[in-house]
């Protein structure tokens, strides 16, 4: 601890604009004192047991100033003032005022107020609980009375025992920095774009441990460690530290007050996702999470929609994503997205990215089917991508389907039986003219015709305006089992009607589908069940009787 910060840590100052009056610790260092590097002064002419002066020293007047003092210590001050003018010292509940220098006729048992002049010193000794504190102020007039003028005021907390120099993670300042230097302040308001980085680059986190005093730890004999996840090597040092570590653990001896530790790739190019843990004297500190994207080595294509064979590209038919070997997500332009191969060329041989990746969200893409209605089905194609140095990545196989508009469809429940209150899915599934799954693009009904009607259910799905099938050629209605007064039991059929298709279709005969289902019970039990019961039971009983009847003949 530098000298300045020493003596800023030994005065309690109160002024008013009208006295200009300050209090201050008293602090005389003797052969004998206690770690004075911990601000802990230990005196018989000074205050005893301060281990935190906190805003103390500050030499201007302030009613929020704070300290920390042992219950066992005591706290002098001493009142300074401009013109010789008094004012009053009063304490809280909690301390009370034990002597006051050249006046000691003024003090009595249990005192906690007195009035004094410039220079002199007030003793206060901490009465409460460890974990209470007392109050501390300064008033303008030399009158102890309530309605005097506040000019300072300090809250003093009374410790059970001294915990200077032991970091608190609540208390410190572990963050994903800038950079590893001094500029880059660690008790900033941390961004999250620090704690990501591409290949080559370097992550940073500042390290500002401080105690339960919020003081700041500048002891050089504990250790800060910093252990990184598989994949990233770090290093700990001071501003500047611009290098990266060369395994994924270090050890630090310097004052954690003002530390950075850089991050890096363990195996450049491979990239790392993951975490760092910091302790500190076997403490953990934080863990903090980041990543740095490594160089693209995948790029996965997933198939969105069917496609129209109407020779056009097919807007956002599948996505992709760029992934390094650590499987962090890789941006990419869309246009470097491009066609490689396929299954079968005559049905599907264009494919390119249309909308960028992102590292948060894929990108999508587009492939063109024949402009023919005698060509559907499906195709395995291959995307790929050109890396910067001319490395070629190719995507996996991706099966994609061409199909015509929708001709004919069928309608089918997600199970057999429901009960009340249970949520049921009705799939319509749509083929074009020849029977192949129908397209994603071309509408199924005209602005809102489609009717479908489930007796003993509410529709929870809306009719939409222009519906289209999804990526299997369905389109999925959500109903409710029962209604506002309940259910009747039963076996049921649903009515599917798409006109638009109906339409489409009447050439091969498309009209309205049903889709058949049963709803039981509710759980209440009908007459007729309690009847079929005693029925049941009754005879059960005369079964019982005939068989001892011949039971007691034999004998």
């Amino acid at each position: 601890m530098s000298n300045k910060t020493l003596k800023q840590r030994i005065a309690l100052v109160a002024a008013s604009a009208l006295t200009a009056g300050f209090l201050s610790v008293v602090a005389t260092p003797s052969a004998n004192a206690t770690d004075t590097d911990d601000g802990y002064i230990s005196s018989t002419a000074g205050s005893i047991g301060l281990i935190a002066a906190g805003t103390l020293a500050s030499n201007t007047a302030d009613t929020t100033k704070t300290g920390v003092i042992l219950s066992s210590g005591t706290l002098v001050l001493t009142v300074t003032s401009t013109g010789g003018n008094a004012s009053a010292v009063t304490v809280s509940s909690g301390a009370v005022i034990t002597s006051q220098s050249g006046n000691v006729s003024n003090i009595t048992a249990d005192q906690t107020c007195a009035i004094g002049t410039t220079g002199q010193t007030f003793t206060i000794v901490p009465k409460g609980a460890a974990g209470s504190t007392f109050t501390v102020s300064l008033t303008s007039e030399a009158t102890c009375a309530a309605a005097a003028t506040l000019t300072e005021r300090a809250t003093i907390t009374i410790a059970g025992s001294d915990l200077s120099g032991v970091a608190v993670p609540a208390n410190s300042y572990v963050r994903w920095v800038a950079d590893g230097t001094a500029s880059s302040n660690p008790s900033a308001t941390e961004s999250s774009t620090n704690a990501a980085d591409v290949t080559g680059g370097l992550l940073y986190i500042g390290v500002r441990l401080r105690d339960a005093y919020l003081a700041e730890i500048d002891s050089t004999s504990g250790a800060l460690i910093a252990t990184a996840s598989a994949g990233a090597v770090v290093k700990i040092g001071a501003a500047t530290l611009d290098t990266a570590g060369t395994a994924a653990t270090a050890v630090s001896a310097a004052a954690p007050s003002d530390l950075y530790i850089s991050v890096g790739e363990a195996t450049a190019g491979a990239g790392w996702s993951g975490t760092v843990t910091v302790t500190y004297n076997g403490v953990v500190m934080a863990t903090k999470t980041g990543k740095i994207s490594g160089k693209a080595s995948k790029l996965t294509v997933t198939p969105l929609l069917i496609g129209k064979n109407d020779g056009n590209a097919n807007a956002a038919a599948f996505a992709y994503q760029v992934t390094d070997a650590a499987g962090n997500n890789i941006a990419v332009t869309a246009t470097d997205i491009v066609y490689s191969s396929s299954s079968n060329t005559a049905l599907v041989s264009a494919a390119v990215g249309s909308v960028n990746n992102s590292t948060s969200a894929a990108g999508a893409g587009t492939f063109t089917c024949a402009n023919s209605t005698s060509l559907y089905g499906s195709a395995d194609i291959v995307l790929q991508t050109t890396l910067s140095d001319g490395t070629i990545i190719k995507s996996n196989s991706m099966t994609v389907k061409c199909g015509g508009a929708a001709a004919s469809y069928t309608a089918s429940w997600d199970k057999a039986v429901y009960a009340q209150g249970d949520v049921a899915k009705l799939t319509v599934s749509f083929k074009d003219i020849k029977g192949a799954t129908a397209n994603s693009y071309d509408d199924l009904s005209a602005s809102t015709n489609q009717v479908v009607t489930a007796n003993q259910m509410e529709r929870v799905t809306a009719y939409p305006a222009a519906a289209e099938a999804d990526g299997n050629g369905n389109f999925v209605y959500t109903f409710t089992v029962g209604t506002s007064t309940g259910v009747v039991p039963g076996k049921y059929n649903a009515v599917v009607s798409f006109p638009t298709v109906n339409t489409t279709g009447a050439t091969i005969g498309t009209a309205n589908v049903t889709a058949s289902y049963e709803i039981t019970g509710s759980g209440a039990v009908s007459n007729a069940d309690v009847l079929k019961s005693i029925v049941a039971l009754i005879a059960s009983i005369n079964k019982q009787i005939q068989a001892l009847q011949k039971l007691i003949l034999k004998r």
